[in-house]
């Protein structure tokens, strides 16, 4: 995508909620939250860069599209348009690919096996077991175009192919369109949505909202003080327990001695291993490496 068609594609996106946005708008998406979506469509915030992992995505994309339908016999292709819904226009949709010949749509994934292994959120080749904010993704399209079903294909660390497949969900449908309504109006009022506080994007989000200082003094109102001492005591908390576990390792080294391995009678050991580290920019040196090992099927209170 050249700059040009890209600009041309910032600007549509604006014009509407697109399927990547769904979740965001619904507020559910981990990454993305309605307030950072709803400043981002008001064009308070920089778009976000093209980087060499959008790019990736961008040029493995038709590699996928090709394997998914050598190894399903699916005739897919593209429609080089943004599909609006014929009641709600602030519904939009840039689909990856449509099967030629019957009514559904894919989504294209390009997914790094160790998110896959470590979030829990994808299931086996052809169940809808997805994370959420794909899964409302795909209805989000649904939505838009009226189509009853949807693939999800999923490439795995670069070796693997996965096919989720995605039923439509009235109930799902109608609860996307209603919470994107709501959204919409707070962008068409230019309303803002609430911060979502305990979404660990939303601090960064502020420091973009404010990045320098005016140099102005503000009394603050009487809440201040609550998040003053909610904060101080947390720190207090968090020393607290570095503390704790510092003191546990000291046992357990004393325990373990100048020991390689110490294993527990519950499963599980503990490792002492020399690290050497060679000089680059800084003089060369050596620490040990300390660490739990948690025995095979082992709980984690154990």
């Amino acid at each position: 995508m050249n700059k040009v068609d890209r600009a041309a594609w910032l600007a549509e996106r604006n014009l509407g909620i697109g399927g990547s946005e769904c979740a965001a708008a619904l507020g559910v998406d981990p990454h993305l939250t309605s307030r950072e979506l709803w400043e981002r469509k008001l064009g308070n915030l920089p778009e976000i860069e093209d980087n060499e992992r959008m790019a990736a995505g961008r040029h493995i994309e038709p590699a996928i599209a090709t394997w998914a339908s050598e190894k399903y016999g699916l005739q897919l292709y593209q429609r080089h348009q943004s599909l609006v819904h014929p009641k709600y226009p602030f519904m939009r949709a840039n689909v990856d690919r449509l099967v030629r010949g019957i009514k559904r749509g894919v989504e294209i994934k390009n997914v790094d096996r160790l998110i896959v292994r470590m979030s829990g959120e994808w299931g086996e080749d052809g169940s809808d077991l997805v994370p959420e904010r794909f899964f409302l993704q795909c209805h989000h399209y649904m939505a838009v175009i009226g189509y009853p079903e949807w693939d999800l294909i999923a490439c795995i660390g670069g070796n693997e192919l996965r096919r989720y497949h995605i039923e439509r969900d009235p109930e799902i449908i109608e609860l996307i369109v209603e919470h994107e309504h709501d959204f919409w109006q707070h962008v068409e009022q230019e309303n803002p949505p609430e911060f979502d506080y305990d979404n660990a994007s939303t601090l960064p989000l502020l420091k973009k909202l404010y990045p320098g200082t005016g140099g102005g003094i503000v009394a603050l109102p009487d809440e201040a003080v609550h998040w003053h001492f909610t904060m101080q005591g947390a720190k207090k908390k968090q020393d607290s327990y570095e503390a704790i576990v510092d003191g546990c390792k000291a046992h357990l080294l004393e325990l373990m001695a100048d020991a390689a391995i110490g294993k527990l009678n519950i499963g599980g050991e503990y490792r002492r291993k020399v690290i050497e580290r060679k000089a680059y920019s800084v003089e060369a040196t050596q620490y040990v490496d300390f660490r739990f090992s948690k025995a095979k099927g082992a709980s984690n209170d154990e």
